[in-house]
């Protein structure tokens, strides 16, 4: 399918026949900056010239619309696609920004606002932090495990919110995260915030109340923060089941989104969209599979 989703030609074709049958594709980032990966890094990294390469493949392949927008009735000759950027990472503000007002293109940051209840970083910032410093076996040894692969570590740590705790719980201000000024100017810039609640926990994992809460806690003060209206949410780690989604409907969520990976169509579920994550590749590769994302069957789970 790649290889021959490669020609020019049966590329057009293809996006065309997908645009005719209402599909559409969200793509999530999360670092994008100027340096490539760095060792232990659990969450992906795109280098900010490779993003802006891979903008500029999709505008070719297709229009690149609004969040809100992305499933808008209507038969469209091109594929649509949207831009969403997720947790508090100030390279948002310093690298993604920039590349957005320069090209012109709307995006949508689904974001915690932990700033604006004295938060650090997050646990896995920690964690990859401290891979850098102590070595794979000493932070397994430290969080009581028994695998020493980072990412068995890192799984690990998803799954238990008393490690996300510990690690949490040392961490002071790294820089890192945005400020309420920076949030402010997204905003300002014409992007959408949406919400990422603030303490990022898996939230199918949560009992009933604590999940509600989750939906809710900091909410309002990330719409005073950026001016707007949350009306739209990310699952943290992607992740939702039915009975999250329908907390989330009725939290007032107008959409909320998942990371399964697949195209979108207007017969999703508007509570358990996908997004697709494509990663630090070139811009034929990610030409090439997001033509075959908006081919294969659609998928509203996560």
């Amino acid at each position: 399918m790649v290889a021959l989703l490669g020609g020019r030609l049966p590329a057009r074709v293809v996006a065309g026949a997908a645009a005719a049958r209402g599909r559409a594709l969200a793509l999530v980032y999360h670092r994008v900056r100027p340096e490539p990966a760095q060792p232990h890094e659990i969450v992906p990294c795109v280098p900010v010239e490779q993003f802006r390469a891979q903008l500029g493949a999709l505008r070719r392949l297709g229009d690149i619309v609004p969040l809100d927008r992305l499933l808008d009735p209507g038969r469209a000759g091109r594929p649509r696609f949207a831009l969403t950027f997720d947790d508090d990472y100030r390279t948002h503000a310093r690298y993604v920004l920039p590349v957005l007002r320069q090209l012109g293109l709307p995006a949508t940051f689904f974001l915690s606002g932990r700033s604006l209840h004295g938060l650090g970083p997050y646990w896995w910032e920690v964690l990859e932090e401290q891979l850098r410093a102590d070595g794979p076996e000493r932070v397994a040894g430290a969080l009581d495990l028994a695998a020493a692969d980072p990412a068995a570590i890192a799984r690990a740590c998803e799954e238990d919110p008393a490690r996300q705790h510990r690690l949490e719980a040392g961490a002071g201000d790294d820089g890192h995260q945005l400020r309420p000024g920076e949030i402010a100017e997204l905003a300002e810039a014409g992007m959408t915030i949406g919400f990422h609640t603030v303490a990022h926990a898996v939230l199918p994992l949560l009992g009933p109340g604590d999940r509600r809460q989750a939906l809710r806690h900091g909410r309002d003060r990330l719409q005073d923060a950026c001016g707007q209206q949350l009306a739209m949410l990310a699952y943290p780690h992607g992740r939702a089941d039915v009975a999250t989604a329908a907390d989330a409907r009725a939290a007032g969520y107008r959409a909320a989104w998942t990371g399964a990976g697949s195209a979108v169509s207007g017969r999703s579920d508007r509570w358990r969209l996908a997004r697709w994550e494509a990663g630090a590749v070139d811009p034929g590769v990610l030409r090439a599979r997001a033509l075959a994302r908006l081919t294969r069957p659609v998928r509203s789970h996560g």
